[in-house]
């Protein structure tokens, strides 16, 4: 069983109706939160700001305090460095002192200009308090001014010591030794030391109230932040938590009771989930699966690797939007699933966690599919075989018609027809009688399609019948049709019909209706159109219409111009018919045009009125001209050739003793026939088993060689078509091994003779048509068993085996063009080939919307027909046509079967009697059947 598996990108989930809902909580959740921590942030930032001003307050205090109470020290050291200086007599020591001295100087003038303006180098500010202000720079402290007196004292020293004469009575020494350290100096730098540690203490005392201030809002906060934030945020959360386990226990009990599988499978592969229905499907209990892997417990070790492909690439990020697996249940049956897909992500990593699978068992569903795409196949199969009978249909109805453009005894004619669909229901005829009547109708069947070329056929048949008989009276002929058509028309369709005979010795015209619209007439010497109104029943709807005739007198120069209803009733876009108006204006309008452009300009007017090129009816235009009187002569009567080693009979002397001993073999009796005179002579061959007939004038079978026809008898050593054809130009032959072969060997013959193009398109499509219809009867027609019961049913696909020799010829010179199908079975016997042709001359053998005229068919749209069967061991049918010559398919072509063996099968069933005795009502010559009619073998 196959895994259908299409991969895509992973979907976004479906958002859920309480997701907004979520979405709020969740939002004020976090706003509450970062309220309080933003509270705690800001309380905590200040206590740290408070302690980092407490430190640098203290760092600062320090630093001042330690600079002031260095001053004190440095004044008292200057004063006992500046003593050594003068009392040291040694001068090495007195440079040393000296330095010393000067080293303090300098320091003490730094640290006293710190303390006044400020020094990031000794952490000092810039600023001082009013206090220290006023004590440095206003009296009576002055320290500022004492300090510099101190220091200007001690320079000034430094400088007369460098004076030899220099003693303990300097008055700079003096005022350094006993006015600045006794009297002042000492005392405001003491003072200033005591300012700068009770300023400290000040700012400390401060800072350690806003610290406190600090801590006190911190508990407030604390407090509130508990009562309206996280007191808030836990019942909500537990609200929220309720909900979820409510959701929980609601989706379990949904999982448990949906009459799906639901399974949940972990990045392992592991089971972690198997639902209620899982169990009852598979027969595994919860219990027994979940933890262990999906793929080699439920699925067939055949479709793990690929399931095991789809399933990492779901983690990956793709989405299997269909997936169907089978699935192996406790009992070993494998279950066929559909599987819709969830990927689980972890809320936290938002890496895929979970994958749930929501699987349906189809398994009825695919055999119920299995069954309806094998009943679609074989309808298939069967659409188009009918649409290629279809089509076969409309080419062999294309080829049943004459000629478009004709000549008859004083008449010319042209006719245009196009049909809706491929086999139409428009029809049109013509044939002469005498030499000089000229007989001509247009048909038209309700509908089209198979059906109503069904009708079409049957007409034809019916028409081929009175042009035997040389009928010329147009009532009888609808009589005629009408009694054909009620034997095989189709539920209620019907056929509407003109009939016209013109004498052309006089122009006496004679017309008869069965329901077609009127016609008209272009009456030269009055220049003007007018309609012919004659009415009549259509064909097929009542057995005794009681058709009428009208009569006119026609003048050289009159026309006629019939035409079926489907020009009438053709629509423009807008709804508008062609109508009869329009039919009359161009009329008038092609007053002055050759009868080769009226019609083509009728339908140009058509297309231009539809606005396209194709009509949704058919539609036929006939256009007759009376060009001539005549003068009758009797015809001369036809030769007969001379008889070589076989008996040949004329047509007349075989109607007037058609009686042939038994005793005398058929393959050596050769009728030959006049125009018009082979469907009078079929009920007679088929009783006597005369199956070898030839027209007495035919130019395309002389110039196969009259004497070589008479011949045919005689057993030759090659295949028949190549005593026609002994030089090919072109010739392919086909070997069958299978029934599929067929049509590739149509489509091998198809592009063989579209590479010729001498060859007309029709007689292309009659070829690969009558093609297609022999092949078909050699591979199930042909072979049969002992009780003669086919042993293939039509259509079966089969192998052909090489014993049964089927083949096809396709040959070709510059004068003719034939085809031989062969096969090793010679299982088609005279009595089959005479029966099928006589039933459908008789329109016997075809059934509405059926059909059934293939044998008939065949042998009248080929110019020679021959058939040669070595019983049980061989039949060769050989098809000719002329290239030179122009195919008349209302004058019959003869045909040729030689049977070799010793019995003479004539025709003796019951049922074809009864066909040939109600059919021989209407031949001109009485029949008198054969008592005892030689049986033969079917």
């Amino acid at each position: 069983m196959n895994t259908t598996v299409q991969l895509a990108e992973s979907p976004q989930p479906p958002r859920q109706k309480d997701k907004p809902k979520i979405n709020f909580l969740l939002v004020n959740m976090w706003g509450r939160y970062t309220l309080a921590l933003l509270l705690i942030a800001g309380l905590t930032t200040s206590a740290f700001f408070i302690m980092s001003d407490l430190l640098k307050i203290n760092e600062k205090s320090g630093a001042i305090v330690n600079v002031s109470g260095r001053q004190r020290m440095l004044s008292q050291r200057g004063a006992l460095l500046a003593l050594r200086l003068i009392a040291e007599q040694n001068p090495v020591i007195k440079a040393h002192v000296r330095d010393e001295l000067t080293q303090m100087t300098e320091l003490m003038l730094k640290s006293h200009e710190g303390l006044v303006k400020g020094s990031e180098e000794m952490d000092l500010p810039s600023t001082m308090s009013d206090a220290m202000h006023n004590m440095y720079f206003n009296p009576p402290k002055s320290l500022d001014l004492q300090v510099r007196n101190f220091i200007t004292m001690l320079q000034t020293l430094i400088s007369d010591s460098y004076q030899p004469n220099t003693t303990l009575d300097n008055p700079h020494l003096q005022y350094i030794l006993k006015e600045a350290p006794n009297r002042r100096l000492l005392k405001t730098l003491d003072e200033a030391v005591n300012q700068y540690e009770a300023e400290a203490a000040s700012e400390i005392q401060k800072a350690m109230r806003w610290e406190e201030y600090v801590f006190i809002t911190t508990l407030l906060t604390l407090f509130f932040e508990g009562l309206l934030i996280f007191r808030p945020i836990i019942k909500r959360v537990k609200i929220a938590t309720n909900a979820l386990m409510k959701e929980k226990q609601f989706s379990e009990n949904i999982i448990n009771t949906s009459q799906a599988l639901i399974i949940a499978v972990d990045q392992r592969g592991d089971i972690v989930l198997f639902n209620q229905y899982s169990q009852e499907l598979s027969g595994w209990q919860a219990q027994e699966v979940v933890g262990k892997n999906f793929f080699e417990l439920l699925i067939p070790e055949s479709d793990q690797e690929q399931l095991r492909t789809t399933f990492h690439a779901m983690f990956a990020g793709q989405s299997a939007s269909q997936l169907e697996s089978p699935l192996i249940i406790r009992s070993g049956q494998q279950l066929l699933v559909e599987w819709s897909n969830t990927l689980i992500k972890d809320p936290i990593t938002r890496q895929p966690a979970l994958l749930i699978a929501t699987g349906i068992d189809v398994t009825a569903r695919h055999l119920a599919l299995t069954e309806l795409s094998s009943a679609l196949t074989k309808s298939a199969a069967l659409s188009n075989r009918l649409q290629e009978e279809v089509s076969h249909a409309g080419l062999l109805q294309k080829a049943m018609m004459p000629p478009p453009v004709f000549q008859l005894p004083g008449v010319h004619g042209q006719v245009k027809l196009t049909t809706s669909t491929e086999v139409g229901g428009d029809y049109y005829d013509y044939y002469e009688v005498d030499g000089c009547h000229a007989v001509f109708l247009v048909g038209d069947v309700s509908g089209h399609g198979v059906a109503a070329g069904t009708l079409v056929s049957a007409a034809k048949m019916s028409v081929h019948q009175l042009v035997n008989q040389g009928e010329t009276d147009p009532a009888a002929m609808l009589e005629h049709i009408n009694n054909a058509l009620l034997a095989v028309k189709h539920e209620s369709m019907f056929m509407t019909m003109m009939c016209f005979s013109l004498d052309s010795r006089n122009g006496h015209l004679r017309i008869a209706n069965a329901g077609h619209v009127f016609p008209y007439l272009w009456v030269a010497a009055e220049k003007d159109w007018c309609a012919i109104e004659a009415e009549g029943l259509p064909l097929g709807k009542v057995e005794e219409p009681g058709y009428t005739e009208m009569s006119l007198t026609l003048q050289p120069n009159d026309r006629l111009f019939i035409f079926t209803d489907g020009i009438v009733e053709e629509e423009s876009p807008t709804g508008a018919a062609f109508g009869f108006d329009a039919i009359e204006d161009l009329l008038y309008q092609a007053l002055d045009a050759p009868m080769e452009g009226i019609l083509e300009l009728f339908f140009g007017q058509l297309q231009t009125h539809c606005q396209k090129d194709t009509f949704s009816d058919d539609v036929t235009l006939m256009l007759i001209e009376h060009t001539q009187r005549i003068a009758y002569s009797t015809p001369t009567p036809a030769h007969t050739p001379d008889k070589q080693e076989l008996m040949q009979i004329s047509g007349t002397d075989f109607l007037n003793d058609p009686n042939i001993g038994s005793q005398i073999s058929r393959q050596h009796i050769l009728v030959l026939f006049d125009d018009q005179q082979l469907l009078e002579l079929l009920p007679f061959l088929c009783i006597e088993g005369v199956r070898r007939v030839l027209p007495a004038q035919h130019a395309f079978l002389r110039e196969l060689g009259w004497q070589k026809l008479l011949q045919q008898h005689a057993i030759i050593a090659g295949d028949d078509i190549f005593q026609w054809l002994p030089h090919p130009e072109l010739q392919r032959q086909f070997i069958l091994s299978h029934s599929d072969d067929k049509q590739f060997v149509l489509q091998e013959m198809t592009g063989l003779l579209q590479e010729e193009t001498k060859i007309p398109e029709e007689l292309r499509e009659i070829i690969i048509l009558l093609a297609d219809e022999l092949l078909e009867n050699s591979l199930y027609g042909a072979p049969r068993d002992s009780q003669n019961q086919p042993l293939y049913p039509k259509g079966t696909e089969r192998d052909v085996s090489p014993a049964e020799g089927i083949r096809i010829d396709l040959v070709k010179d510059d004068k003719c063009l034939g085809i031989m199908v062969t096969d090793h079975w010679g299982t088609f016997t005279p009595v089959i080939f005479l029966k099928r042709l006589l039933l459908n001359s008789a329109q016997a053998g075809l059934e509405a919307g059926i059909g059934g005229a293939g044998l008939y068919l065949i042998w009248r749209i080929c110019d020679y027909l021959q058939v040669r069967v070595f019983p049980n061991q061989k039949t060769q049918i050989t098809l000719l046509w002329s290239l030179t010559h122009e195919s008349d398919h209302d004058n019959d072509s003869g045909f040729q079967f030689f049977y070799h063996n010793e019995i003479n099968e004539v025709m003796a069933e019951a049922d074809v009697l009864e066909h040939f005795e109600s059919y021989s009502e209407d031949l001109p010559h009485p029949v008198a059947a054969n008592p005892n009619p030689t049986t033969g073998e079917m």
